[in-house]
């Protein structure tokens, strides 16, 4: 799954990615100056060196291929805030914390309440409710009175009775309801409109909630995925890295075992970046079937989490701290 085009999340990811490929290659290029090093001493053959040399022209085939991601990227982002599409955007680059939803059953609750499609449903019931109210107010009779009053004057009368004094007249009209059948009718169709009414309201509520299950599931596993990443799968490989160019240096690994560790770090550290990536488009889903935002609570004892940096095997940099809430950036 990868993020969705034409949203931050994308733009960020990009980003990341190309940043995570422009260190690690550094670090490879420290890797080939190694196998450079034992070719002139003729520990190596030059097979190294030249598998080192193809993998720094792959990095920057990659490289090419994301920068153009990224201009696509901004562009589609462009054009859902309607502004140029020349328009540089970029994603934050200091993440706030994560905050990750905790309470499922206040969740529940929330969008219940606050989704627009169900006020929307729920208006609708009503509506229809006193539809039925006004079918069932046809079975009585309708009764009208009415005055009226006219104003007489003298002036040009041809008839004797033109006296100048005004006649009032006073009315009554009754309808009386004899066909009972049609008005049997009109009340069993409004009452069956408010059932179609409701019967659409319950399946619109448990739609609703069998989403922001969902939703609740995928960014608790994704979560639980980017501390696992973090914590555990990252700092391994780079120790792995770290350990195999010790051991190619005094021969007792080969070079390409070295290069596989190096390529896997490098997958490992942008799966990070996607995996959080996918956790903010997740939250951001959330939100809108909640209809609002979302009843957050920080995690305890995390923090913001930044994508591991590739570094070179001397380095003994501790690890960033526990995951971070990204939101993308605006313009």
């Amino acid at each position: 799954m990868y993020p969705v085009p034409g949203t931050p999340e994308l733009l960020y990811y990009i980003q990341e990615a190309i940043r995570i490929t422009e260190e690690d290659k550094k670090l490879l290029i420290d890797l080939t100056k190694i196998a450079e090093a034992q070719y002139r001493v003729g520990s190596v053959s030059q097979q190294d060196v030249l598998r080192a040399q193809v993998e720094v022209s792959n990095l920057d085939s990659e490289l090419i291929r994301l920068r153009q991601q990224l201009e696509s990227a901004q562009a589609r982002l462009a054009q859902v805030l309607h502004i140029s599409p020349d328009t540089p955007l970029r994603a934050v680059k200091d993440l706030p914390k994560e905050q990750i939803p905790r309470d499922l059953e206040q969740i529940y609750r929330q969008a219940v309440a606050a989704r627009p499609e169900l006020q929307a449903q729920l208006a609708a019931i009503q509506r229809d409710r006193r539809n039925v109210e006004l079918a069932r107010l046809a079975y009585f009779p309708d009764a009208a009175f009415g005055v009226e009053w006219m104003g007489m004057t003298t002036r040009g009368a041809i008839a004797p009775s033109a006296n100048g004094e005004p006649n009032v007249g006073v009315g009554m009209m009754v309808n009386v309801p004899l066909y009972r059948k049609r008005l049997d009718a009109g009340v069993r169709e409004a009452e069956a409109r408010t059932v179609a009414s409701a019967r659409q309201y319950d399946s619109m509520r448990d739609q609703t909630v069998q989403e922001v299950k969902d939703l609740f599931v995928q960014a608790t596993s994704q979560y639980e995925l980017i501390k696992l990443f973090h914590d555990d799968i990252i700092p391994k490989a780079d120790q792995t890295l770290r350990a195999s160019q010790i051991a190619y240096e005094v021969g007792k690994t080969d070079f390409l075992q070295l290069i596989d560790n190096w390529r896997e770090l490098l997958r490992f550290q942008i799966m990070f970046q996607r995996l959080e990536s996918q956790l903010q488009q997740t939250l951001a889903t959330l939100e809108r079937v909640v209809g609002g935002e979302l009843p957050l609570e920080t995690a305890e004892g995390t923090n913001q989490i930044r994508g591991p940096r590739p570094r070179a095997p001397e380095e003994s940099a501790p690890m960033p701290p526990v995951p971070g809430k990204s939101r993308p950036a605006k313009p």
